[in-house]
């Protein structure tokens, strides 16, 4: 197979800092102008300063191997290049100035004449692909972290024979092999840690069961002892508050559609934990991708920029707190002891922490119950430097909606909470579960624009 030579976007040593390690016995370029934008980013004291510094770090120790303009030999069999402009290279009127993209565009129409037609543009600005395309550039988006999920495949339900539900409610199980083969006939069903299991014959006659790693049975379950503040609607959410409650489970990720309760049984299940001290604080946070204009535009110090932009877990928290005064109306002790809890109390202790993205890399949580909301919007890396600040008895969970994405540079096949959740399914861990939820509860206006907008 004939050797490719990658010409990689700066965007791409931002999304992926380790990037070089993922193109195989392909060569590698680094166009000149990439070096001089992460030089500019490498200053930011955000995420995307940290992963700037991280491909220097590991592009420093490359350079030690020989020289970049003669190109140096990788582990994978490729080789790194670095080039420069050398002659002048004519775009359309429409491209010529100096700005970074047209010079790597220029670059690019240069390498093809040294290397050939086997010169493809790595990019994940969609933009400067199209750029390409016009003028014959091959280019693509970095497809390492791609995933195949797709959010619109009910995975969790298994339709199985009528008697074999009669077992169930009998003895309160399954072995899995019993299961195994209706998994095999339903491509759909991936056979993960719940499943909805259905009567052949009378659709309404189901059973909730959850994977028992211990005895590799499913084992049917049922929430007996809900957090304050909520009743699940719907099966879907039946399923996400018994993983949120589950201490054996560390990770979760909720990946579902606008209104389908991910961020507010995160909380109150969260909440409910922190408050029965089973953990010592709850630490709230959500992607800093902003929908619309820069935090750093907002007026204030950096609690007055924070708080608009945390408003949406604010409004779950109050939410959680006004039901829980009237969860059963029985008027008992306990009943009487949340309905004293208030917003401005949780606040002003030190039990919830709700903070910027920003300030979490670097510390370790421990005795935490974490919720990190609007996940889409993280990167691979991103994810990957979140979930390794949980520390001992601690639980994460991740939410967000692939379809809802405000970050350029990802999509709903690369973002870094579908990537890490494909991942743990692939290592079958114990400790992470992936709950789809396609059912909006939100409103009858909100469930109608989700389906049809």
């Amino acid at each position: 197979m004939k050797k490719k030579f990658f010409i990689l976007d700066t965007n791409v040593l931002l999304h992926s800092p380790n990037c070089l390690d993922t193109f195989q016995d392909n060569d590698i370029i680094i166009p000149a102008i990439c070096l001089e934008e992460l030089d500019r980013f490498k200053s930011f004291y955000d995420l995307k300063g940290f992963y700037a510094r991280e491909f220097i770090r590991n592009f420093e120790k490359i350079r030690g191997y020989g020289d970049l303009i003669s190109g140096i030999d990788l582990e994978s069999g490729g080789r790194i290049y670095v080039r420069y402009l050398s002659k002048d290279v004519t775009l359309p009127v429409e491209f010529e100035n100096n700005k970074a993209d047209n010079i790597i565009l220029k670059m690019v129409l240069q390498c093809m004449g040294e290397f050939g037609d086997n010169v493809i543009l790595v990019s994940k600005d969609i933009s400067l692909r199209i750029k390409a395309s016009l003028l014959g550039i091959k280019s693509e988006d970095y497809y390492h972290d791609k995933s195949n999920y797709s959010l619109m495949i009910n995975n969790d339900i298994l339709y199985v024979e009528d008697h074999l539900l009669d077992t169930i409610f009998e003895n309160g199980f399954v072995k899995r092999d019993e299961l195994s083969g209706y998994m095999q006939k339903n491509d759909t069903t991936m056979g993960g840690r719940y499943i909805l299991l259905k009567s052949n014959i009378y659709d309404r006659k189901s059973a909730l069961v959850k994977y028992n790693f211990r005895d590799d049975t499913y084992v049917r379950f049922d929430i007996l002892d809900y957090p304050i503040g909520v009743i699940p609607t719907n099966y879907q959410q039946k399923i996400f508050l018994d993983a949120l409650m589950d201490y054996d489970i560390k990770i979760i990720f909720a990946i579902g559609i606008a209104g389908t309760g991910k961020t507010l049984l995160s909380i109150a299940a969260g909440l409910t934990q922190v408050l029965n001290k089973r953990y010592k604080k709850l630490v709230i946070s959500r992607s800093p991708v902003p929908m619309g204009r820069d935090l750093g535009y907002l007026p204030g110090d950096i609690q007055n920029k924070l708080d608009p932009w945390l408003k949406p877990i604010y409004d779950n928290l109050d939410l959680v707190l006004s039901n829980s005064s009237i969860k059963d109306g029985n008027g008992s002790k306990q009943d009487k002891f949340w309905s004293d809890i208030t917003l401005d109390y949780l606040k002003s202790t030190s039990i919830i922490e709700v903070e910027g993205l920003t300030y979490i890399r670097g510390r370790t949580f421990h005795n935490s119950y974490i919720i990190i909301d609007e996940s889409q919007n993280l990167t691979p890396h991103e994810v990957k430097t979140i979930i390794t600040r949980v520390g001992k008895n601690s639980k994460i969970v991740l939410t967000g909606d692939i379809y809802q994405i405000d970050n350029p540079f990802v999509d709903e096949k690369d973002n870094g909470l579908v990537y890490a959740s494909e991942r743990f399914q692939k290592a079958k861990s114990e400790l992470a579960v992936t709950i789809t939820m396609t059912k909006c509860e939100r409103s009858e206006v909100s469930k109608i624009a989700a389906d049809i907008l």
